[in-house]
């Protein structure tokens, strides 16, 4: 039965379409063609015989048309509403709305839970890459750790080798002094020979044999390769590099007079 109203209110419909396209165009062939004419002719009539019948034929005959073309629509809009009613149309849209209410639910019921699982997994992700960087930290302070024990022990070494150099070297000066061609008492120079000698020392340098100031730098260069800032990155070593360059200034300006000294005392 319902298929059966469906299909007239359908074919009504198409009828009611067809005849309002007809009237339509009919109506666009007057107000286009017809009356312009019609109100050249009633502005004539208006100006020769003061006749204003005209006019109210054309207005009557707008009236007419415009009235039977609403017409028309009403009839569409009447039938529409009773097929409406005799179908309960209503009701079937409000189980349809429901459908549509459950189905929006059920989406953000579903949106809802995806949502949660991925913030979760965010969660968990953010969780591991927290703990990951927390291992990383504490492997790096351990190694630290143990950069700094390895670097105290070397540091312990060293100060003892340092110390058993500064013994060997004090031993190596007291017996220096005693093989030296001056005699230290006996010089008034204010210390100039005692200290050349003991840089000297300090470079390595045989007091008894023959210095130049090639010598010198060469003894120098040797000694800064050792305390050279460049090559001492764990510490520094800039106070050491600045004694052996002020040594070297010393041995050089003082050379001439050190061997001066020398031959008089050969």
């Amino acid at each position: 039965m319902k298929s059966l109203i469906k299909i007239v209110q359908f074919i009504l419909n198409e009828i009611i379409e067809l005849v309002l396209s007809i009237w339509t165009f009919l109506m666009g062939i007057g107000f286009y063609v017809i009356l312009p004419i019609l109100t050249f002719f009633a502005l004539l009539a208006l100006v020769i015989g003061k006749n204003w019948n005209g006019f109210i034929g054309i207005v009557l005959f707008s009236f007419v048309a415009c009235l039977i073309l609403g017409i028309i629509k009403l009839l569409q809009i009447i039938l529409n509403f009773i097929v409406g009613i005799l179908l309960n149309e209503r009701g079937e849209n409000k189980r349809i709305y429901k459908k549509y209410e459950q189905w929006y639910e059920n989406s953000i019921n579903q949106e809802y839970e995806r949502r949660r699982r991925a913030q979760e997994e965010y969660q968990r992700q953010q969780q591991q890459e927290y703990q990951r960087k927390q291992n990383e930290k504490r492997r790096f302070w351990d190694e630290q750790y143990q950069k700094w024990q390895d670097k105290e022990h070397s540091n312990s070494r060293q100060e003892y080798s340092k110390q058993q150099q500064q013994q060997s070297r004090q031993q190596y000066e007291r017996q220096s002094n005693n093989n030296s061609r001056f005699n230290y008492q006996n010089t008034n120079d204010g210390g100039i020979i005692q200290k050349f000698e003991k840089y000297l020392d300090v470079l390595e340098i045989d007091k008894n044999g023959e210095i130049t100031e090639r010598i010198i730098h060469k003894a120098f260069l040797k000694k800064m390769k050792v305390v050279h800032p460049d090559k001492n990155l764990d510490k520094d070593t800039t106070a050491q590099a600045q004694e052996l360059k002020a040594m070297e200034d010393f041995l050089k300006a003082q050379l001439e007079y050190y061997l001066m000294q020398r031959r008089k005392r050969q």
